[in-house]
This record gives structure tokens, C-alpha cells and sequence, in this order.
């Protein structure tokens, strides 16, 4: 059990350095960089585990096996392999080449969105607990539900944050970004690519992890929990950090940010049991971020909020409907 905790925590920490830092992968000279990589490397010798564990078949007893965490492994490091070989000259050969960058940029992430969905499909296999899971979380029957509560939070977000400034006297007017192009790949984009996410981070490998606790010792169900729930965040928190920062309260301050946030969305889906609606809220998060959301602004038109006003608010909103959604949900079943 210790040493499976100690291979998953590695894993995980790798898993979150190789977005940042993946150009230091070592890789031979001999064979083409694509499978030539040590990470190709590690996910060839876990296919080989995971054919035996097959083989085998289940075998009972205390413990845990290398075999039983092979699931995880390759869900994390097969994604790693993908989107950090794969996806940069498969869109360069489909991009335009005389688009502006910053619409170069949106069509990426919308592309990586795509990517990622197909990612999943293939690395749900690994684990057909986790990915049976997903699916049930991810049911299309859960989408008007999850579509018209997004709205609602979003919505009572912005009508709450106007009266005060009303009723405060502030002067403030809501500013709605430029209708175009670019803001339509933006929106589109970031609603895949928050949909592929939640699908990867909150989906598979959280339900995997909670399917493995108890293998890894946790006994009651909030332990199993906060173990997916931390370990899914923080690897969430690591793949987001930008290196661009200077000031270490900067760099501090966003990795808090980030990890929170998985930790946030990862209960509300939890709450729910709806992924659509953890995509939505962060969808419209990280539009926000990228300025392609209204915004209050003063008289000389500078943003009079900052981000994490209508974020902490719009959380606070999705939580309470989360909540009062799965009391009636439990009321219904009690009655029936």
C-alpha cells in the first residue's frame, strides 16, 4: 500500500510537471521523437502490466497490486503522451496559416477540447467503474438541467452584483464585449474545452480514485472522497500554472486559485452529480478570464470588479442551487 501511494504520487506530480516542462523528456536518437520519448516508454511498460493483470484475472486477498493502479497511470500518462506530441502539428497542418494569432489561440483551445473528448473515450477503457461513472454523469438528459442552472447562477450572479452597485449609487453600466469572430471561437472553444475537463479531471479520474481508496486504505466514504477530490485538484492546480509569472505572491496566488477551483467544481459535481453543469460554470469562468463575458463598468469604462467578485458569487450561487436540486431529487425518491 505504501509503495502504491508513493507510485501514484509520482505519477501525479510527473503528470503535472510534464505539461510545464515536458520539453525535458529525455528521447532517443534511434526512433522517431513520437514513440521514442521515456514517457512512451513508461505507458509500453504499463500496457504490458495491465495485459498481464488481464490475463490473470482478479486475485483476492489484502494489498494492493501494481496491476490495480495501472488504470490510473495510463489515463494520466496516455493523455500526457497524446496532447503534448500530438496535438501541436496535427493543428498546425489543419490551421490556417493567415489567421491572427489571437484566433489562432481560440481555434487551439477548441481543438484541444476535441482531443481531450477523444482521450477520454480511449483512456475510459483502462477502468469500466470510472468510465460507466462518467457516462452517468455526463447523460445528455443532463444537459437542459445543467444549461438552464448555468443560466440561472450566471444570471442571479450579475442581477445581485447590480442592485448593490444601484443601491450603493455607483454609477456603474454593464459592458458587453464585441460581437465577432474571435469571440465566438472563444466562447465555443472554452465550452469544449471546460466540457473535455470536467469529463477528464472531475469524471475519470476522480471517479477512479474513489474507486481505488479503498484499496489505499481510506475506510469511510468522506476519506474516499477527499482523496479524489485533493489529488485531482492539485494535479489540476500544477497543469494550469503559468510560467510567465515573476513575483512569487503572483505564482502563490494562482495556484491557489487553481487548485481551489478544482476542488470547488469537483464537489459541485459531486453535489449534482451532473458534469454538464460543472462544465458550464467553468466554461463561463474561463471566458470571464479571457474578457469575453459583460463586465461593470464605471464612467471612464474601466472594469469597476475584479474577476474574482463575479466568480466567488456565481460559486456561491451554484452551490446553493446544487444543493437545493439534490434535496428535492432525494425527496423524490423518498416519495416514490
Amino acid at each position: 500500500v505504501s509503495l502504491a501511494w508513493l507510485l501514484l504520487a509520482l505519477t501525479f506530480f510527473s503528470a503535472g510537471l510534464l505539461r510545464q516542462f515536458h520539453e525535458g523528456t529525455p528521447y532517443s536518437p534511434y526512433v522517431p521523437p513520437v514513440v521514442g520519448s521515456l514517457l512512451f516508454a513508461c505507458i509500453l511498460f504499463l500496457l504490458l502490466v495491465a495485459a498481464r493483470e488481464w490475463r490473470r484475472g482478479a486475485v483476492p486477498g489484502p494489498g494492493i497490486r501494481l496491476g490495480s493502479i495501472t488504470p490510473i497511470l495510463l489515463m494520466l500518462l496516455v493523455e500526457k503522451w497524446v496532447s503534448l506530441t500530438l496535438y501541436n502539428p496535427l493543428f498546425y497542418w489543419i490551421a490556417p496559416g493567415s489567421a491572427p494569432a489571437p484566433l489562432l489561440d481560440a481555434q487551439f483551445r477548441a481543438f484541444a477540447g476535441v482531443g481531450l473528448l477523444l482521450v477520454c473515450a480511449l483512456v475510459g477503457w483502462f477502468s469500466a467503474p470510472a468510465l460507466r461513472k462518467t457516462l452517468r454523469r455526463a447523460r445528455p438528459s443532463r444537459w437542459p438541467v445543467a444549461a438552464l442552472a448555468t443560466l440561472l447562477v450566471v444570471s442571479g450572479a450579475y442581477l445581485l452584483l447590480g442592485l448593490t452597485a444601484w443601491a450603493m449609487g455607483g454609477g456603474l453600466r454593464l459592458d458587453w464585449p464585441r460581437p465577432d469572430r474571435l469571440l465566438l471561437w472563444i466562447v465555443g472553444g472554452q465550452a469544449v474545452l471546460a466540457f473535455a475537463e470536467e469529463a477528464y479531471y472531475r469524471g475519470l479520474l476522480m471517479s477512479e480514485m474513489e474507486r481505488l481508496a479503498p484499496r489505499l486504505g481510506a475506510r469511510s466514504a468522506a476519506a474516499r472522497r477527499w482523496i479524489a477530490l485533493l489529488s485531482t485538484s492539485l494535479l489540476f492546480g500544477m497543469e494550469h500554472l503559468r510560467l510567465d509569472l515573476t513575483a512569487w505572491d503572483e505564482v502563490l496566488r494562482q495556484i491557489v486559485f487553481t487548485v481551489a477551483l478544482g476542488l470547488l467544481l469537483g464537489l459541485l459535481i459531486m453535489v449534482s452529480a451532473n458534469l454538464h453543469f460543472g462544465a458550464g460554470v467553468h466554461a463561463w469562468i474561463n471566458c470571464l478570464l479571457l474578457g469575453a463575458t459583460p463586465r461593470f463598468v464605471d464612467a471612464s469604462g474601466a472594469p469597476a470588479l475584479p474577476s474574482g467578485t463575479y466568480i466567488g458569487l456565481t460559486l456561491i450561487l451554484a452551490f446553493v442551487w446544487s444543493f437545493l436540486y439534490q434535496r428535492r431529487r432525494q425527496k423524490r425518491r423518498g416519495a416514490a
